[in-house]
């Protein structure tokens, strides 16, 4: 349930994917309000739904752990991202690409899915800069021959100048009440990571499961995140 990166693929396998979120995402980074602000929605798509064809993957319980804003906001340098991804017997791959707010790739890496329920990247420290915003997509090719069915999900991250208070303890009650600090000032996307990875050191505690449980129905995904 960590994070999980890969080396970047294939340029031909890279270009297709890029070819299909291009095609289908129709996404206008000028639509986003940069106003930091104004936390109104950003264009995105957080769940993958249903898909027009055969798809190796369950597409319905494939989602991205980011507020129904489709903004995930920051205080880290080098902050991460999750999704929960279907289960496979095969590993599939999903493609994570970062651009900045005028659509200029930044970044991109594969992740490797099907073994855990929830995958994530850890971007470059001071990739993302404080103030400014990023738009990222998630790809999963159904068909590497039709790319009217790829997944795409595709959200919103902003860094803030602000320092978040650190996990200074290892006690998990206080990271607990960290994650609702981290909630309680805006700063979702510090807070998923932190619930990411109480539940993967502590995958019996009853009140981690609790709370995760309570971060999963705030950020309303209860019904498509196990």
């Amino acid at each position: 349930m960590g994070i999980v990166t890969q080396p970047k693929v294939a340029k031909g396998f890279f270009l297709a994917l890029t070819l299909g979120l291009v095609l289908f995402t129709g996404a206008n980074p000028g639509q986003a309000q940069s106003n930091n602000g104004d936390r109104g929605e950003f264009p995105g798509r957080r769940v993958g739904g249903g898909t027009r064809g055969d798809c190796t993957v369950d597409s319905r319980s494939l989602a991205a752990l980011n507020p129904a804003s489709n903004l995930g906001v920051t205080a880290s340098d080098r902050p991460s991202l999750y999704f929960s991804v279907p289960a496979a017997a095969i590993p599939y791959h999903g493609q994570f690409i970062l651009h900045d707010a005028d659509e200029n790739r930044l970044y991109e890496t594969t992740l490797t899915a099907g073994a855990e329920p929830i995958v994530g990247v850890q971007l470059p420290a001071n990739l993302v800069r404080p103030e400014q915003d990023y738009h990222w997509y998630f790809v999963v090719s159904c068909n590497p021959r039709d790319l009217s069915q790829n997944v795409v999900l595709e959200g919103w991250l902003r860094r803030v100048s602000l320092t978040a208070a650190p996990a200074s303890t290892t006690l998990v009650e206080t990271q607990l009440d960290l994650v609702e600090t981290y909630q309680a000032e805006g700063l979702w996307s510090d807070a998923i990571a932190l619930m990411v990875e109480l539940r993967q050191g502590h995958p019996d505690s009853e009140a981690v499961q609790a709370q995760w449980s309570r971060l999963l129905e705030a950020l309303d995904l209860a019904t498509v995140v196990p």
